[in-house]
């Protein structure tokens, strides 16, 4: 059985539970990136699901919410390595419910799968305005 995560929005998670048959389970959860953990423990309790019962993981990479598509990749590839499994990354640029995305899953299972945004992150800009230094950047004023 293998458990998908899809967070193309920063207000929420997409959860699921794929076999051999297709899609067995699915619950979207409000929330913000940094619920995503519990919301996720929260979801296996209620499908009584263990960790072990797992096989594999397929992650919506995006584009979307760069926090949400960064923080869900994270999620999948934590469980993988900790499990010993592989990830399948899917990118869903035309928001696809998961019942149709994963009819056109890609069958190339990787180590690991990194986030996919539609335009460049901006993570090292100052956010503040003031002096234009960039977090551990001594060498402007």
């Amino acid at each position: 059985m293998k458990l998908v995560l899809s967070a193309q929005d920063i207000k929420e998670i997409t959860f699921g539970l794929m076999d051999e048959r297709g899609l067995r389970e699915e619950r979207t959860v409000a929330t913000q990136p940094e619920g995503y953990l519990a919301a996720l423990k929260d979801t296996l309790d209620q499908w009584k699901i263990s960790l072990s019962e797992l096989t594999g993981m397929i992650v919506v990479t995006g584009p979307g919410s760069f926090t949400a598509s960064r923080v869900s990749t994270t999620i999948a590839n934590g469980l993988a390595f900790a499990r010993g499994f592989c990830v399948v990354g899917i990118e869903n640029p035309d928001r696809l419910p998961l019942t149709e995305l994963l009819k056109q899953m890609p069958v190339e299972e990787t180590t690991y799968v990194l986030p996919a945004y539609d335009r460049p992150p901006e993570i090292t800009k100052s956010k503040s305005g003031g002096s234009g230094k960039v977090h551990g950047d001594n060498t402007r004023d």
